[in-house]
């Protein structure tokens, strides 16, 4: 098994050109090993060896700002990293110290063009915007091939990896095709760590992510942030000219003006290159690496299963699906962190709903629930009787419905018996018991005390239970009658 570099580290050789023989040679691997990695458009499962993490490693970013910045000496930084928990020595810290002394940070910025199709910059950054008449905190995503200054943007209200690989993902899609190298910026959702050898690690999914459009990450110089300038410097311009004063309907209408408004910018002369990105464009997008034909952001998703009541969780609220998939499992996806996807195990999305910032909240879609029939009876004196001759205690229990709830006493009955959707009868019996026992004549107090109970097995498959055969029998209305006067009586 070949470790996850080696893997996108193959496929980016072989796009640029290098045969397998060669390929084989350059990374120290067997030919049938290229050959496997080529063919696999799965990404290798494995586990990644843990590396021995030295003492000053954690603190190895905050040494050299005080040292580069700060310009603090040896035991100055020493005093400061101990506050923040180094148990290391001077020495380590000292020899740590002599390694960075090499690598200085540049004081002055040498500009760098990029041939067609080579390289891509992606870097983000937040704003505050009026969204339908709130102030909301946003994430503006920004995407920009570097020979042609082509652009794509889009929004979200988090940066997560998942938004990040998703916003990656549309960019390389929008623009027919991914550049050989994508410069990124070193934030932890992407970066692991930096080792003091000059080794980056990569998030494994956003590497993965790489490995399927075969480019090659490539993290931004530590401290120097100018390495990715070009994309970096167009955000002044989008505040400026964009963000400032505008007010937006959803995220949804920001990111559609927004795409607007990157489309009106490329058509106009850049300033460095002095051609429209659109026409430069037109160079650029033969020379990108074409498009797989499966997505991944799809793929960063988690697995619910739905409840009983056709609802998923998903970060402390619930969300309705359609009732054919109660008590089965779906995949759930956030997109853009305004909208949740839920699909079934095939990938195809069942339900999309707009995510609430509210805990605990129950969002419903009422055309879910269409064409779930109900059995339970409707009129007064079918219910009473329906109800009376499923539980032993009904009788007793329905008086105390009459006193308590007057003519809203067949409402009552007939919401219990509609328990009997998601709970066992014998669950029903006992609740009602124990409301007795409390005095407490109601259905939202059998129902409260039905939260302490299983759910049945398959709560809508409900059509054959004794009250829907019971429903069957034929009565003159002279019957209802006699019941009513019947009814009467026992009050």
């Amino acid at each position: 098994m070949i470790t996850m570099e080696k893997w996108a580290a193959i496929r980016q050789l072989n796009e640029q050109g290098y045969g397998k023989r060669t390929i084989a040679r350059m990374l120290g691997v067997s030919r049938n090993t290229v050959k496997r990695a080529l063919k696999q458009e799965d990404v290798p499962k494995y586990e990644r060896k843990k590396l021995p993490v030295k003492k000053i490693d954690p603190f190895q970013d905050v040494v050299k700002k005080m040292f580069w910045e700060k310009e603090f000496i040896g035991t100055r930084i020493l005093t400061e990293i101990r506050k923040q928990g180094y148990t290391g020595s001077l020495t380590i810290l000292y020899r740590f110290l002599q390694e960075i002394k090499k690598d200085p940070p540049a004081k002055t910025t040498c500009r760098y063009e990029t041939d067609p199709g080579e390289q891509g910059q992606f870097d983000w950054s937040p704003y505050e915007v009026i969204v339908g008449g709130k102030k909301l905190k946003v994430i503006c995503f920004l995407f920009i091939l570097g020979y042609s200054r082509r652009k794509y943007i889009t929004f979200s209200l988090n940066q997560t990896l998942a938004s990040i690989i998703e916003a990656v993902e549309e960019a390389i899609r929008f623009f027919g095709g991914s550049p050989r190298k994508v410069l990124i910026d070193n934030a932890k959702q992407i970066i692991v760590e930096h080792l003091s050898d000059g080794t980056v690690r990569v998030n494994e999914t956003f590497l993965k992510l790489a490995g399927l459009y075969r480019f090659q990450p490539k993290p931004c110089k530590l401290y120097w942030p100018r390495t990715k300038g070009k994309v970096e410097r167009p955000f002044y311009y989008i505040e400026q000219h964009f963000i400032k004063g505008g007010e937006f309907s959803s995220i949804e209408n920001l990111i559609n003006r927004a795409h607007s408004f990157i489309d009106s910018w490329d058509d106009r002369p850049n300033s460095t290159t002095l051609e429209k990105p659109k026409v430069r464009f037109e160079e650029e997008k033969n020379l990108l690496i074409s498009l797989p034909e499966v997505r991944f952001s799809s793929a960063i998703r988690e697995l619910r299963k739905v409840s009983w009541d056709c609802l998923v969780s998903f970060r402390g609220s619930r969300y309705s699906c359609p009732h054919q998939f109660a008590g089965k499992r779906v995949w759930v996806r956030e997109s853009h962190g305004t909208v949740l996807e839920v699909m079934d195990l095939s990938g195809d999305i069942i339900a999309r709903h707009n995510l609430t910032d509210k805990k605990g909240a129950t969002v419903i879609q009422k055309e879910h629930y269409e064409g779930i029939k109900s059995s339970t009876p409707k009129t007064s004196p079918r219910i009473r009787e329906i109800f009376i001759q499923t539980f032993n205690q009904a009788n007793i229990f329905y008086k105390g419905l009459v006193k308590m709830a007057s003519y809203n006493a067949p409402y009552h009955a007939k919401q219990i018996l509609e328990q009997r959707k998601i709970y066992e009868d014998a669950s029903i019996e006992e609740a009602l018991q124990k409301a007795m026992e409390f005095g407490a004549f109601s259905h939202q107090a059998v129902e409260n005390i039905l939260k302490e109970y299983p759910l049945k097995e398959d709560p809508l498959s409900i059509k054959n239970t004794s009250y829907a055969l019971l429903s069957t029998t034929k009565r003159s209305l002279s019957e209802y009658n006699l019941l009513l006067t019947k009814i009467k009586e026992d009050i």
